[in-house]
């Protein structure tokens, strides 16, 4: 038996945020339309492991997800390009955010060599049995845009191609970090911040203060300090006051509304794709979509 070689990220899906409240600040941005929420995203990641653990069941090296872990806060989905806090619950819990209960991660877990070699289809032949071409990586997602060729324009999806959204969205994103208007955003923050007894040159300088993570003790909830309590409420009233949270969902807005303008019919795929493996994992853990290998 071929040990495990450390936690594979083969499937990931960053930048999903949790749909929390806004307490009445718009966090919508453009680029939401061709995405998948929170709660569906992790419906797909769930039978997409599923029937990748289902597949190599039948090579005899069956996938294990990998234990419940803990997460951090449920934010919106946009809270990180915003710099929204209004979730977080500053006056208790700091830059931490409130516990939430250990989640398994379907997108992250432990594989082997063996296991690499039926997933990506290394060998056409494993313990005597057909590997499918491409694996049994290729054949789940097979599975998931079923459905899908006719409503691409005949066009089949790539492998992952629903992934290219994250790539158009990190591109909004730096245009969006370049705009002159975050840049001002940052420094009346910060002026507001120093008026208030607290010396940082921008927002995230605070959040990321070596202080709040040397708090923080292995496989344990760091411990939040009243220092940082007090920096963290501070700063949440800075945003509030000083326009912070609108000047950034204007820069990212604008951002996101040129990308969409460049790659319509790149997004238009994404946003069918994405909507076909959603109604795919729905019909399976209803019952009504068999997978055969």
């Amino acid at each position: 038996m071929t040990v495990a070689r450390g936690v594979a990220v083969l499937l990931v899906a960053a930048l999903s945020g949790c749909g929390a409240g806004d307490g009445g600040f718009d966090l919508a941005l453009p680029l939401d339309a061709y995405d998948l929420s929170a709660a569906e995203r992790r419906v797909v990641d769930e039978v997409r492991f599923r029937l990748l653990a289902d597949c190599t069941r039948t090579y005899g090296v069956e996938l294990k997800p990998s234990p419940p872990s803990a997460r951090g806060p449920e934010e919106h989905r946009n809270a990180a390009y915003l710099g929204w806090l209004g979730d977080r619950q500053v006056e208790i819990y700091g830059y931490a955010g409130p516990p939430s209960p250990p989640v398994i991660d379907y997108t992250t877990y432990p594989v082997s060599d063996e296991q690499i070699v039926v997933l990506e289809g290394k060998r056409g032949k494993f313990h005597g049995r057909a590997v499918p071409a491409g694996g049994c990586l290729r054949r789940t997602e097979a599975i998931l845009d079923q459905g899908s060729v006719d409503l691409l324009g005949s066009k089949a999806a790539r492998v992952r191609e629903e992934q290219d959204f994250f790539l158009l969205a990190n591109d909004a994103s730096g245009q969006a970090s370049a705009d002159p208007r975050v840049r001002r955003a940052e420094q009346v923050w910060s002026d507001c911040m120093k008026d208030e007894g607290f010396d940082y040159p921008y927002a995230g300088a605070a959040v990321a203060d070596p202080r709040w993570a040397r708090t923080a003790k292995s496989g344990q909830p760091r411990k939040v300090t009243a220092a940082e309590i007090a920096t963290a409420t501070a700063d949440v009233a800075c945003r509030d006051t000083t326009g912070y949270y609108a000047a950034r969902r204007a820069a990212y807005r604008d951002s996101q509304q040129r990308i969409i303008a460049d790659n319509r019919a790149r997004l238009d795929r994404i946003k069918t794709i994405n909507r076909v493996q959603l109604e795919n994992a729905r019909r399976y853990l209803a019952g009504e979509l068999v997978a055969t290998w």
